[in-house]
């Protein structure tokens, strides 16, 4: 009689992965748990050395100054920017079988970070590929409780929920206000004339249908990025 080969998932899920464990503390919120990329990558290719990973590629955009507009500047980025912060995507493939994860750029408090630096992009990642190696089955038990239906919190919990939605969102429309403030006074414009246009850039886009605010703050912040690197351009052609 044959023997039954196990599957990806029953052979990850049996390694046993607590002494690799590694703790963050975050300023807000629980300890997060995870094991180091290395070691995960590591464990995978020794179990399927045919194991491949994907960091997906977006379209980098830009914003042109003199034409109002966005344009795509035919190069790609390994990361997005979103109404909701910067996200990344990270594939495997193992057996022919993929496995994909989204995350977003954290800071230490557990919130998004809407204009991250390169090291924080990485290390979320990196991050992103151990997500992903868990829903293979390596390590996935760290993961257990992560989310919470709304269905299993009590009441009050529901109304803390949503009392700090509210807040997250008051805390978005301040941001956008002092956004708007900020690159009207650089265009030498008004603040109304600036989120004007960057309607007129993002009305279309599903996500500023579900989450205006958010995508409006993260094409003025995407503005006032493209705005410092052509001040400073300037100021090299004048030095």
């Amino acid at each position: 009689m044959t023997e039954k080969k196990q599957s990806v998932f029953e052979t990850l899920s049996k390694i046993d992965v607590s002494n690799h464990v590694q703790v963050i503390r975050m300023k807000k919120g629980p300890a997060l748990k995870y094991v180091s990329w290395a070691w995960a990558w590591n464990m995978v290719k020794s179990k399927y050395p045919d194991a491949t990973r994907k960091i997906e590629e977006y379209p980098e955009y830009q914003f042109d100054q003199k034409e109002g507009k966005w344009y795509a500047t035919g190069q790609m980025l390994d990361y997005r920017i979103t109404s909701a912060g910067c996200e990344v995507k990270v594939t495997v493939t193992i057996q022919g079988e993929e496995y994909s994860e989204r995350l977003y750029v954290m800071d230490m408090r557990n919130q998004p970070v809407m204009n991250p630096n390169i090291s924080q992009i990485n290390k979320t990642q990196q991050r992103c590929l151990v997500k992903a190696l868990a829903m293979a089955g390596l390590g996935l038990n760290l993961y257990a409780g992560e989310d919470l239906p709304m269905g299993d919190l009590s009441e009050n919990d529901k109304k803390q929920a949503e009392a700090k939605k509210q807040a997250e969102k008051q805390q978005v429309k301040d941001r956008l206000d002092k956004a708007l403030n900020i690159l009207a006074e650089e265009q030498g414009t008004t603040a109304t004339e600036v989120k004007s246009a960057l309607v007129e850039q993002y009305k279309n886009e599903p996500a500023y249908k579900e989450n205006p605010d958010g995508a409006l703050l993260a094409g003025a912040t995407a503005m006032y990025k493209q705005l410092q690197m052509e001040n400073q351009k300037k100021q090299q052609q004048a030095g």
